[in-house]
Order: C-alpha cells, then sequence, then structure tokens
C-alpha cells in the first residue's frame, strides 16, 4: 500500500507544472528605461576597459567618475534616447575660433538607445557597440 501512494505521489508531482519561483522583470526602453536609471548610480567599464561610475540626477546633472577622475555635465532625454554632454570635454579641444563656434552643439553629445531589465542597464551607441551596467539604488558611490 505504501509503495501504491508513493507512486500515486510521484505521478502527480511530475505532472503538476512547477511554478516559476520569481517573475522575470520587464524590459524597459526608451523614456521607461531612463526612469529606472534617474536618481540612480549607473556601474561598468570604459570601452578601454576603466573603471566607470556614473550618477544622473532629476536635475539633469550627470557625474561620472572613470577610474579616479571625475567630470560633470548634464543628459537630456531625446526621443527614445539618452544623450550626455561633459563639460570636461571640451578642455581636450584645441582652442580656435571653429571650437568655440561649435561648442554646446549636439554633435557633442554621446547619444545611446537604453534597454534595463532589473538592474542591469544596456546603453547602445549609434554605431551599434553596447555595453553593459548595473544600476544601484541612489547616489551610491557618492558622485
Amino acid at each position: 500500500m505504501r509503495a501504491r501512494i508513493l507512486l500515486l505521489a510521484g505521478m502527480l508531482l511530475t505532472t503538476v507544472p512547477a511554478a516559476p519561483s520569481r517573475a522575470q522583470a520587464p524590459a524597459l526602453t526608451g523614456a521607461d528605461a531612463w526612469t529606472a536609471v534617474v536618481g540612480n548610480t549607473i556601474v561598468g567599464e570604459t570601452p578601454a576597459g576603466e573603471a566607470l561610475v556614473g550618477y544622473f540626477a532629476p536635475a539633469r546633472v550627470a557625474k561620472t567618475r572613470i577610474d579616479d577622475k571625475s567630470g560633470e555635465g548634464e543628459w537630456s532625454l531625446r526621443g527614445a534616447k539618452i544623450c550626455t554632454d561633459y563639460s570636461d570635454d571640451d578642455d581636450d579641444e584645441e582652442d580656435d575660433d571653429a571650437a568655440d563656434e561649435d561648442s554646446g552643439g549636439e554633435e557633442e553629445s554621446n547619444c545611446y538607445d537604453l534597454f534595463v531589465r532589473g538592474d542591469a542597464l544596456t546603453l547602445t551607441d549609434d554605431g551599434g557597440a553596447a555595453r553593459l551596467f548595473r544600476i544601484l539604488p541612489g547616489n551610491a558611490e557618492k558622485l
């Protein structure tokens, strides 16, 4: 009798589908993805492999630290893309009239498509190169 009960219990267990332990976080893109980033910190690497930390304040202020060098600029949402413009990028340019005429233009901004799932952020540039970051709550690195 005991063997029959165990056999019946085993059959029931194999026919009942297992419930997922956790629902997978929905994927977010564009402005919806950006709402998951604003007010939070991202951590990852530059294309050259340097440690990168970024904080995006709600007041359109963007702060970064690449290895030990800090920078500050601004972010803007343009359609479904996030664009950043860091003032310290201008420090490396030649100080001539042509550079001064172009400063502040959209072509100086770096723009990315966004994809967020859970705490993972993927930024993809216009050339199709994607970079993966982790989202930490708040200004986790005190930038």
